[in-house]
């Protein structure tokens, strides 16, 4: 299962810059470029998850690479996602397991090693970033989710992608969060180690996290207020009858994610 909070913190989503920032905003897309010596960004968000699929199904997209998830079973068309696979030109699902249902459609599969076979960093929803030691190898063909990618900027002959650790990435990670609202330039790699998790913003000079955020009651909006919208509560669920009283779902529920 891909770790949704970290992910958004590096630019995960399509709307997304690193650390928060917002892909609409000049100063933000600007901080980015001249961070990674480029001229501009382009500032045009990507397709959603969702609309990736729906692009792949018409054609206007023609290859994705799929990584640390399962959309065949995840996303909420399961046959859309069918048709979308088998219309791609391309399709490359990077996984721990061959067993996943999206391998099936897939061209390439590169094998990703598993939880305690790589070492790295996770944020989980209360800010918290913790470390993950490397416990055993990985089998087989299998290397870490973050030294796939850099095998394959390599091949392509891409600069930047220079790497000698992941304690390396955390660093570009670290700086590119500096002057942000999740600011952990006072961050390293060693507290982490050596002192336990620690939650964002840990702004250099610190010497611990920010336990609570909005203690001084300012926010991050234009006015610095709470935005609070409120909402009538309905139960819009379609009445079952009464000589079948039984119900179904499609089995997405809390603890049942991405496989």
């Amino acid at each position: 299962q891909p770790n949704a909070m970290g992910g958004r913190e590096v630019e995960g989503m399509a709307n997304l810059l690193a650390a928060h920032r917002n892909l609409a905003s000049a100063d933000d897309r600007q901080e980015v470029a001249d961070y990674w010596g480029v001229d501009k960004i382009s500032d045009k968000p990507g397709l959603t998850a969702t609309e990736m699929f729906k692009a792949l199904e018409s054609g206007e997209m023609k290859a994705v690479w799929i990584v640390c998830t399962n959309p065949l079973v995840s996303l909420p068309d399961a046959r859309q996602a069918e048709r979308a696979l088998k219309n791609a030109k391309f399709v490359v699902v990077q996984d721990i397991s061959s067993k996943s249902d999206t391998a099936d459609y897939a061209d390439l599969v590169l094998p990703a090693a598993g939880w305690t076979e790589k070492e790295g960093t996770m944020t989980n929803s209360d800010r918290r970033i913790s470390y993950l030691p490397q416990i055993n190898e990985a089998p087989g063909e299998a290397i870490p989710d973050t030294d796939i990618p850099l095998k394959f900027a390599k091949a392509m002959g891409w600069e930047g992608f220079d790497y000698d650790s992941t304690e390396a990435v955390f660093n570009e990670h670290r700086e590119l969060t500096r002057g942000t609202n999740i600011d952990i330039t006072g961050l390293s790699y060693d507290y982490l180690k050596t002192k336990g998790t620690a939650q964002w913003p840990f702004v250099e000079g610190a010497t611990e996290g920010t336990k609570r955020l909005f203690e001084d009651k300012v926010c991050w909006t234009p006015n610095q207020r709470a935005q609070i919208h409120t909402s009538l509560a309905a139960n819009q669920s379609e009445k079952l009858p009464l000589d079948h009283p039984p119900g179904m779902s499609s089995g997405r529920i809390r603890d049942q994610w991405h496989t």
